[in-house]
């Protein structure tokens, strides 16, 4: 019988949601692989002018190698903060770096263990090729179980 791997993505998107400072900035607009319809928005002004209209955050998985002979994973993470300007997109890159960096070890309900949750590297400044919004990105590394546990 073949049990699947306990998904690190979506717990680690329930963690960045959760954390006050990522949802003052955020709501609930955490996602994973793509933004939902409406997160890429803009307001649009009487004198036609226009601005972006939400702060959001993307996560996806870059790399999941299962250790050889141990019962973990290492997961790399990729994480894009987009902001309505850039000032915003730093601060919400630094909130959710604040978030998962060294959050220590951590169970959660559906049997996954998350040993720690490191940045490994990342923070430039960007801009999104297709809607022009500023964004920062950043990688994490989490090192998590492959079987579940209590």
């Amino acid at each position: 019988m073949t049990l699947a791997v306990p998904d690190v993505l979506p717990r680690i998107i329930v963690e960045l949601r959760d954390d006050a400072a990522v949802a003052a900035l955020v709501g609930q607009r955490v996602r994973g692989v793509e933004p939902a319809p409406g997160d890429a928005a803009w307001e649009q002004f009487d004198d036609g002018r226009r601005k972006y209209a939400h702060n959001f955050v993307i996560v996806t998985r870059l790399d999941s190698p299962r250790h050889r002979s141990l019962p973990v994973q290492t997961v790399t993470l990729g994480v894009a903060c987009y902001g309505v300007d850039r000032r915003k997109a730093a601060e919400l890159r630094w909130a959710c770096s604040n978030a998962l960096h060294r959050a220590g070890p951590r169970t959660h309900a559906n049997g996954l263990g998350i040993y720690q949750t490191l940045e490994e590297g990342g923070g430039e400044q960007d801009t999104d090729p297709d809607t022009g919004q500023p964004l920062e990105r950043f990688v994490v590394q989490a090192i998590a179980t492959t079987q579940v546990v209590a």
